[in-house]
Order: C-alpha cells, then sequence, then structure tokens
C-alpha cells in the first residue's frame, strides 16, 4: 500500500493544457476572470466523467444492436471498429454514418427508433464496466464531496439504469443526456448547469472522457479534460484536440489527481507510471 501526496496544484511543476491549462485551477478565479462560487482546499473541486468508453465498455453492446437493426434493412454490418470511431455523437447521428447514402428523413428516424429498441433490449447485458471505473468512481466522490456528475450524449435514463445496474449510481450526484437540457456536447449547456449546480467554478472542475468530443466539451467551458484511451491514435487525437493528459485507463486516475491535483491523498497501489 502507498500513500501519496502533493501534485502539482501543490506547488510543483503543473501539466498544462493548450487553452486550459491546470494551473488555473485553484486559483480562485474561473475562466473569465470572476471570483469562483467558494473557496475550495481540494482541486479539482469536482468531477464530471463521460460514460461510453470512460467508465462502460458500450462498444460491443452498440455494435450488436446496431447490426440488428442493419440486419433487418439487409445494410452490411459495421465492425467494432468503425463503432469505436463513430461513437459520441448520438444514436442519430451513429445511425445516419452506419446507413451511409440511405440516410433520408423517414428512413434515418424509423433506423434510430429501431436501434434503440434493440439497444434497450440488450444493452445492460453488454456493457460491463471498464477496469478500474469503480475504484475511480468511489475515490473521486470521496475527495469531492460527492460531486460527481456524468455528462453523456447518451439519454440520461440510459445511462442512469447502466450506472444503477453496474451498482455506480451513490457515486454520481447528477446525470446529464441530451434529453436534459435539450443539447449535448460539445455545447457549454451540457456541462454548465450541472457545475452551477455543484457551486464549482468551470477551472476548478475536471472532464474526464475517451473522445475529442470531451475534450471539446471542457475547453469550450473552461474546464480541464483529462482523455481515457489506450488506442495510440486514439489518445494521439485528444493530446492533438487539447487534453492535458491521457491515461490508458480510468483506474489510473487517482493516481494522477494525487500527482496533479491539489489536496489529494490516494491510500493504495500506484497503478503504473503515469508522469
Amino acid at each position: 500500500m502507498h500513500l501519496l501526496t502533493g501534485g502539482a496544484f501543490a506547488g510543483g511543476a503543473r501539466t498544462s493544457q493548450r487553452g486550459v491549462g491546470l494551473d488555473r485551477i485553484g486559483t480562485g478565479l474561473s475562466a473569465g476572470g470572476a471570483r469562483r462560487e467558494a473557496a475550495f482546499t481540494r482541486t479539482p473541486a469536482a468531477v464530471v466523467f463521460d460514460l461510453d468508453g470512460t467508465l462502460a465498455d458500450s462498444f460491443a453492446g452498440i455494435r450488436l444492436a446496431l447490426n440488428a437493426a442493419l440486419a433487418e434493412e439487409g445494410i452490411p454490418e459495421r465492425g467494432l471498429g468503425w463503432v469505436r470511431i463513430h461513437v459520441g455523437r448520438g444514436a442519430l447521428e451513429l445511425v445516419r454514418d452506419a446507413v451511409g447514402e440511405r440516410e433520408e428523413g423517414a428512413f434515418l428516424a424509423a433506423m434510430t427508433a429501431r436501434y434503440l429498441e434493440l439497444y434497450r433490449a440488450t444493452y445492460l447485458e453488454h456493457t460491463p464496466p471498464l477496469p478500474g471505473a469503480a475504484a475511480a468512481l468511489e475515490f473521486v466522490a470521496a475527495g469531492t464531496a460527492g460531486r460527481v456528475a456524468v455528462v453523456s450524449n447518451k439519454d440520461a435514463a440510459l445511462s442512469r439504469l447502466w450506472l444503477r445496474h453496474a451498482g455506480f449510481e451513490r457515486h454520481v450526484r447528477a446525470v446529464v443526456g441530451p434529453d436534459t437540457y435539450g443539447v449535448r456536447k460539445p455545447d457549454p449547456g451540457a456541462l454548465l448547469p450541472v457545475l452551477r449546480g455543484f457551486g464549482v467554478a468551470p477551472a476548478d472542475a475536471l472532464m474526464v472522457g475517451d473522445m475529442v468530443v470531451d475534450v471539446a466539451a471542457g475547453a469550450g467551458v473552461g474546464t480541464p479534460v483529462v482523455g481515457v484511451n489506450a488506442d495510440p491514435v486514439a489518445a494521439a487525437a485528444l493530446r492533438a484536440a487539447g487534453a492535458t493528459a491521457v491515461l490508458g485507463s480510468v483506474g489510473q486516475l487517482p493516481a494522477w489527481l494525487v500527482r496533479h491535483g491539489r489536496g489529494w491523498r490516494y491510500d493504495g497501489p500506484v497503478p503504473g507510471e503515469l508522469g
């Protein structure tokens, strides 16, 4: 067992993000220079997670439902690699990409509805938590006094049901989807109401996600973003988009927070060298 203390916010070297640097956290100022609503001894003071590909191993379940819907219309199925690239913008855009030139309105709407029908019937069984997700959520919830949210481009009801099924619901105070505020990431309206509800300025929060849309969502409100993706190409894309750091798994987040946050402590095994 190792007890880690300190980190970049305690006065050491900081890892900075292009446009939104972690050196801004803990200054008492929001991205626009206004005083934050509360003083925190531990920053980030709130953590917002993406769901699919960050906490949930969702891609096989998405592919299963999508291919079943496509097969009913005689459209060739899509591989797992294709699904990984095309998820993250919501069901309508996923189905639009999958059906290709047959994307006229009525057909696309019917296909999306059918995909969602099949997905709702099967996704819990085929969507396990990613390794380290449970420990990361528990650690972050304890460290932020429960200021933890999931903001996904999946409808909030589906996200909430999965969190309950996985046993994670008790660690997550807010669950947001495009059906919550009428917008989806990277629109600032997906994140800002959550942070206001927490009483945390955007610069004092952290977004954690596996896709470029998550980086854009954080950048759009002035919140640093830690990417989570073990794929080298995807990780490079996250860095190029401006992620503060990219971890190989969400299970590495507790040690990263201790090393680069302010006031965080972690009593547990060190999951690799994070730099």
